[in-house]
């Protein structure tokens, strides 16, 4: 459809004199050819001179079609339409009236100049499709591209493959004027039976432990990632605060779809607060802090279902030295875990449930240096309708036996119980810890309310509450904590950049 401008600018052209309303007929004589609403120079000489060429010529409404086609290919951003008016004599005025388009008349125009000269889809074998489809999506052929029957196959592919996500393509045709039309399916990642680890890329400011990083940044191919990893004085998740560097290789598709690998190293020095080491002090029994640490972990995959996943494999650390060891030492452990993560929308809200329980064991068997057994379990589920967001998360642990630093429980950062300082929680960790978590969020505004306990064997557990208030506008978070239970009312602040998942270590 041509443009509001452009009628009116037709209805008000003024005609030459003496000129009547009679339809002119085919083979009249062109007394005179003009554009008007456009700089004629705008335009290229060879069609410059076509139009000049028409004065004296016979009215041919196909070729003065075609002109005004070729005034629109060269300026993409206009519209063209032509007019006709009846001179005595047997002679008409022709004129090229352009117009400025609109951008939804100027994608309908651009679509509508082509045709399809074949139709292909990608990323799927065609007789996944039925018969009818298949044939459907052939009556495309001759077709303008921007029909309706191309949107409402479209919508038909999207009906008949709800795993996959459709994406149209347009390559040009063979022949001037026309396209080859391609349906590219890709499988979503809610349908796929393998997901590739959660990202937890973040940069964190905490008012009582400072500035840190954790960056993770994914090449991604298909069934294939390559993940860096980078980490700079961070301390958001572990009683030490480490930086260095690793990588991460992840195939999710090792023969079939449900069997995937993945294979991380990685190589980080630990610094130590002050409130650390005078805990290590006070404790014996606890192994001593290190100098660095670095880990190979190999791991195999197997979706039980599209929600239910197995995972198996090594975690093979070199930690050293320990202070007052003076050779590094081993911790070697076997990971065993079971995940189950599933979506679902149902009466104008979604869910979103996740959960795992992970369990490491080192022992002389794989030559460890360290004995222990390390459990952990979470589970959180999230409820969406509208701009209403309400978040339910809890998670607990214990370890068995003397375990690294590294191994041990921490809470009070900017996920955990905010509004209270780990290290002055439990500034050496623990070997027990539960936490549960309750988050409403409207828009980007948020209201939460923490609970927790971190402790060791023997010791009697003492269960901290934390309330405040923060702002989620996409990856950018802040955050105000105040702890509740304690005659220590000072807030916690903490805001950053958060681009990742929960932020929960998988193993």
């Amino acid at each position: 459809m041509k443009s509001l401008l452009l009628l009116f600018t037709l209805l008000s052209l003024p005609l030459p004199a003496d000129a009547h309303q009679t339809d002119p007929p085919e083979g009249a004589t062109i007394k005179a050819a003009q554009v008007s609403g456009f700089d004629l120079g705008g335009l290229s000489p060879g069609l410059q001179e076509e139009i000049a060429r028409l004065t004296g010529g016979s009215l041919n409404r196909a070729r003065l079609s075609e002109l005004a086609a070729r005034i629109e290919a060269e300026q993409p951003e206009f519209v063209a339409a032509v007019r006709v008016v009846h001179l005595p004599d047997e002679q008409v005025f022709v004129v090229f009236v352009v117009a400025p388009m609109r951008n939804q008349e100027r994608r309908a125009n651009i679509n509508a100049r082509y045709l399809v000269e074949r139709v292909d889809v990608e990323g799927i074998d065609e007789t996944d499709l039925s018969a009818e489809l298949r044939t459907e999506l052939q009556t495309l052929v001759g077709k303008p591209l921007g029909s309706d029957e191309v949107d409402q196959l479209e919508a038909k592919l999207r009906d008949a493959l709800r795993d996959y996500e459709v994406r149209r393509r347009v390559v040009r045709g063979t022949r001037s004027g026309e396209i080859a039309l391609i349906f590219v399916m890709n499988k979503s990642e809610s349908a796929r039976w393998l997901r590739f680890e959660p990202l937890k890329s973040s940069v964190v400011y905490h008012s009582d432990q400072g500035w840190g990083a954790f960056l993770d940044f994914p090449i991604s191919g298909r069934d294939f990632r390559v993940t860096p990893i980078f980490a700079i004085d961070n301390d958001d998740d572990l009683v030490e605060e480490y930086s260095g560097f690793g990588v991460r290789f992840e195939s999710r598709r090792l023969g079939t779809e449900r069997l995937g690998a993945s294979f991380e190293w990685s190589s980080f020095d630990s610094t130590w607060r002050s409130a650390t080491i005078a805990a290590l002090d006070l404790s014996p029994r606890i192994p001593g802090s290190y100098d660095d640490r670095t880990t190979v972990t190999p791991l195999l995959t197997f979706a039980v279902t599209r929600q239910l996943r197995l995972s198996g494999g090594l975690s093979i650390t070199e930690i050293g030295p320990l202070s007052g060891v003076p050779e590094s030492q081993m911790a070697h452990a076997a990971v065993a875990s079971v995940g189950y993560e599933d979506h679902w929308a149902r009466a104008g809200a979604g869910h979103d449930l996740g959960a795992s329980f992970i369990v490491r064991r080192a022992s002389e068997t794989l030559e460890s240096d360290f004995a222990y057994t390390r459990y952990f379990g979470r589970a959180e589920y999230q409820y969406r309708w509208g701009k209403h967001t309400v978040q339910v998360s809890g998670m607990a642990g214990g370890i068995d036996g003397d375990a690294p630093l590294f191994e041990r429980f921490a809470l009070g950062d900017s996920r955990t119980l905010r509004g209270w300082d780990k290290y002055a929680i439990a500034p050496a960790g623990g070997d027990r810890m539960f936490h549960t978590a309750f988050e409403y969020r409207y828009r980007g505004l948020a209201f939460f309310l923490d609970s927790g306990s971190v402790w060791d064997v023997g010791a009697d557990p003492r269960v901290r509450v934390a309330a405040g208030f923060g702002l989620h506008p996409g990856p950018f978070f802040m955050t105000v904590g105040f702890p509740l239970n304690t005659d220590d009312s000072t807030a916690v602040f903490t805001t950053g950049l958060r681009f990742g998942g929960l932020g929960l270590r998988k193993y």
